[in-house]
């Protein structure tokens, strides 16, 4: 039961944090307290919609005390934010980071918590009729769809995300053209390379994901017989894109 709640929590905690809100969002969150507001009131309906077929008042309540969390943590991360920025004019790569994965880590371990204490309480995840009826004509076990769901939506903009703040420091010097080609289909091979080894991994032929990164290899075999710099970073992320989705396969397991 608590692994239900848990990834029910954090589905629609990936689609409130990183789907519905933008990167302009984003950017507005950092500048004006009112922009962290509107993003906790995005993130509240949203966690009521991904709720839907499971609604209940005890889940509304659950749900809403997540996303006043949520806000708390943002409204925090707002004043540090701002506080950096007066005493040094400006936020570093590595402080950065660190606040991405600080701000993650305190939002992680409050839907931990709220699982918990539903747990603790007895409350069971019952569906509505509506969607109980489908799962039941359809056969789809539901946790399992819930579970790919989930799986899918982290290994393509959260793990973008996260790749990309923990390579900041070690990406090599390029060109503005190259910086906006590696954006627009680096990032989108990384996601279908993930998914791919995802799929392998849920059926069990580890093998053949040795193909996968060999064929991403001999793209950028060039550059990076060529570069260290390059294929050290390239390595690294590759390292970092397969662990995450090591990490991820034990959601839908």
């Amino acid at each position: 039961m608590f692994k239900e709640y848990l990834i029910l929590l954090l589905l629609a905690h990936i689609v409130g944090d990183f789907y519905i809100q933008t990167n302009n969002i984003a950017n507005k969150k950092e500048e004006s307290i009112k922009w962290v507001l509107i993003h906790s009131f995005y993130y509240w309906i949203t966690f009521l919609v991904i709720s839907v077929p499971v609604l209940s008042w005890k889940i509304a309540y659950g749900v809403t005390i997540a996303a006043t969390l949520h806000a708390l943590i943002d409204v925090m991360k707002y004043f540090y934010i701002n506080n950096i920025i007066k005493t040094e004019n400006t936020i570093n790569m590595i402080k950065d980071r660190n606040i991405f994965f600080g701000d993650q880590l305190l939002h992680f371990i409050c839907l931990v918590l709220i699982s918990y204490i539903f747990v603790l309480k007895n409350d069971s995840i019952s569906l509505c009729s509506i969607f109980f009826r489908f799962f039941n004509i359809t056969g789809i076990p539901k946790m399992t769809m819930v579970s790919w769901g989930l799986a899918l939506l982290i290994i393509h903009k959260p793990s973008n995300i996260a790749i990309s703040k923990l390579l900041a420091k070690y990406k090599p010097e390029i060109s503005e053209d190259e910086k906006i080609k590696d954006n627009n289909a680096g990032r989108f091979i990384g996601t279908v390379e993930r998914i791919i080894i995802l799929i392998f991994i849920s059926i069990g032929q580890y093998s053949a994901i040795g193909l996968v990164l060999t064929a991403k290899s001999i793209a950028r075999y060039d550059r990076i017989s060529k570069e260290k710099d390059f294929a050290e970073y390239y390595l690294l992320g590759t390292l970092i894109s397969t662990f995450i989705v090591i990490v991820v396969s034990l959601v839908i397991r």
